[in-house]
């Protein structure tokens, strides 16, 4: 995919925005439950749908004006985005368990499809009827294990929740860091930050900051839990 459609700048021109909900996440994503859908909602209509949908009006006649006004009016534009994110915040929080669901049923059955289909690749398992096992079994596997990957979401929907946000807000601190520095460092004009994609060494450098960022609100979110089971075993004796 091209990365100038996704016009990645718009996290910089919003970073009053992006910087503060991505830092709120980070911090404390899992003490936010019941807001963290609507939040993720936000980052993701605001900051990654509403780029491509501005992208997409100039190809319906219609709607070409629309956009043409959505890019030179910064308010607008900014309107535009808060809405979109709002609404988006909205329909997510409103389907939360499916969407929670179908992560790990997407991400257990690819896990379980990919594997299944490395260990019977160059064996022949033959035929059941007109179909071959050697695409039914990975296919079957890859279900099976989305199911139960799915279901256990859906029970520590919590964590799961706090993973992908962190997933996303840690991202959007990374692009926002390494995107100012490049533009600062390169003198160019901040609709350029997509080209930062094209330096291999800056894409590392994002993707490093990224990992380190999410590795830190891994530890900030979920090291407490680890430390406080010990003492909520020894109260319960206690109380027995």
């Amino acid at each position: 995919m091209n990365s100038e459609f996704l016009k990645p700048h718009v996290v910089l021109e919003l970073w009053y925005l992006v910087v503060p909900i991505s830092v709120f996440v980070v911090l404390a994503a899992k003490y936010l439950e019941n807001i963290l859908m609507p939040m993720l909602g936000f980052l993701l209509g605001g900051f990654f749908l509403s780029p491509l949908l501005i992208e997409w009006m100039g190809k319906v006649e219609f709607l070409k004006g629309l956009q043409e006004k959505l890019i030179e009016n910064s308010t607008l534009n900014l309107i535009f985005v808060v809405v979109l994110g709002v609404l988006c915040g909205a329909v997510l929080y409103g389907l939360y368990k499916i969407f929670v669901f179908l992560v790990g049923f997407l991400a257990g059955g690819a896990l379980g499809y990919f594997i299944t289909l490395i260990v019977v690749r160059g064996r022949e398992l033959g035929t059941v009827g007109q179909f071959d096992l050697n695409v039914l079994v990975p296919v079957g596997v890859g279900i099976v294990l989305g199911l139960i990957c799915g279901l256990i979401a859906v029970r520590k929907s919590a964590q799961v929740l706090a993973v992908i946000s962190l997933l996303v807000a840690s991202y959007l601190l990374a692009f926002s860091a390494v995107g100012w520095l490049y533009v600062w460092i390169t003198k160019s004009p901040k609709q350029e930050v997509s080209k930062l994609f094209e330096s291999q060494p800056i894409v590392f450098a994002l993707i490093f900051v990224w990992l380190i960022l999410l590795v830190l609100g891994l530890f900030l979110n979920f090291r407490k839990r680890a430390r406080q089971a010990p003492a909520e075993k020894e109260t319960g004796k206690l109380n027995h």
